[in-house]
């Protein structure tokens, strides 16, 4: 039996708290306003630790399922996210129906769960279906070799196919970008890398590690208050998905809490975070419905979109907990709906 690695439910929730946190910039408003007040500007910054939650569960996914093989468990195993999708899915589509009016037929939502458009924020399922089936391709090309210059070969050259492109084509191309969009597989590799020297990455200092992530954050947030100070934020190749700025910012923050100190920790408050940690995937998808619910009132309550910024805080924190609910009453109904089958099929 291998020894649990807390520091991943750490990870997990810390990358869906981002999650919540950064859908806060899109659905208040921010990106819609010229930056120029201290609270426009601190969002700017921290949209830079937030925006890597996307990646952060890619690289988690790398650094989990590095040693999966293709079998028929394994495509089970894919059924059990379509059932979370779908589930999800309806329960957001008669949420949003009964409890705000949107008018969308059972066809359309039928049809929307086809194009991943019923719960807006499924787009990651779609992703995650497409990685997920390539998963044992990727693993054996990894575990090809067993040499660690060839994994460094890996991880080079998705770096260079799916990052470097967004640092040095800045102000024009210089280098080919046609592979960019495959940036998951980057993030993957990375996670596989770090799960390999895991060992070794214990043994760097934290001291030194968090020079590091300030000099890099400091030297990011910067380029981007530069960037964006007195005008409208504007979404680039360098602080999207497949930029160097996620990238960096979220390989230093997974290292960072890959390096905390956590052995054997208090067993309530872990309860919480490995519950957290189990149900990501329906957290992200029921905020959908709760960011709905919540921005529906939130704007007609707060017309400025720079007032609302102060709400920050509350509104992530609302939100997050009812779709930790919302996800925590899912699960047991799927855990029941199980014991159920698995009594009929034994009777």
């Amino acid at each position: 039996m291998t020894q649990r690695i807390y520091q991943i439910d750490y990870i997990k929730t810390f990358a869906i708290v981002s999650v919540v946190t950064v859908h806060f910039l899109l659905n208040s408003g921010f990106y819609d306003i010229k930056i120029g007040s201290w609270i426009s500007s601190a969002d700017v910054v921290l949209r830079i630790i937030f925006i890597t939650a996307v990646p952060i569960f890619i690289m988690t996914t790398g650094f989990l399922m590095g040693n999966k093989k293709l079998s028929s468990s394994y495509i089970v195993k894919l059924f059990h996210v379509l059932e979370i999708y779908v589930a999800v899915s309806l329960i957001d589509w008669v949420g949003q129906a009964i409890l705000l009016g949107k008018q969308l037929s059972l066809t359309d939502a039928l049809y929307g769960l086809l194009d991943f458009s019923t719960d807006s924020y499924s787009w990651y399922v779609e992703m995650y279906i497409g990685l997920y089936l390539i998963i044992p391709l990727l693993n054996a090309a990894w575990h090809f070799q067993k040499d660690d210059q060839y994994h460094i070969y890996i991880v080079s050259i998705t770096f260079i196919l799916f990052f470097l492109p967004s640092l040095f084509n800045t102000f024009g191309k210089i280098i080919p970008d046609w592979w960019v969009s495959g940036y998951p597989i980057g993030y993957y590799y990375v996670g596989m890398y770090f799960k390999e020297h895991l060992e070794d990455i214990k043994q760097i200092s934290l001291k030194v590690l968090s020079c590091y992530a300030l000099v890099v954050f400091g030297t990011i947030a910067i380029i981007e208050l530069n960037n964006n100070t007195g005008k409208v934020f504007e979404w680039t190749n360098e602080n999207e998905y497949m930029g160097y700025q996620p990238f960096a910012i979220a390989v230093i923050l997974f290292l960072l809490m890959l390096r905390l100190p956590v052995k054997r920790p208090d067993r309530k408050r872990y309860r919480i975070l490995a519950a957290i940690s189990s149900m990501t995937l329906s957290i992200y998808l029921f905020s959908d419905l709760t960011d709905s619910i919540i921005y529906h009132y939130f704007k007609q309550t707060i017309h400025s979109i720079e007032s609302r910024l102060y709400f920050g805080p509350i509104i992530v924190f609302l939100s997050f907990t009812m779709a930790v609910l919302c996800a925590f009453i899912l699960q047991r109904l799927l855990e029941i709906l199980a014991k159920n089958k698995v009594k009929q099929v034994n009777s």
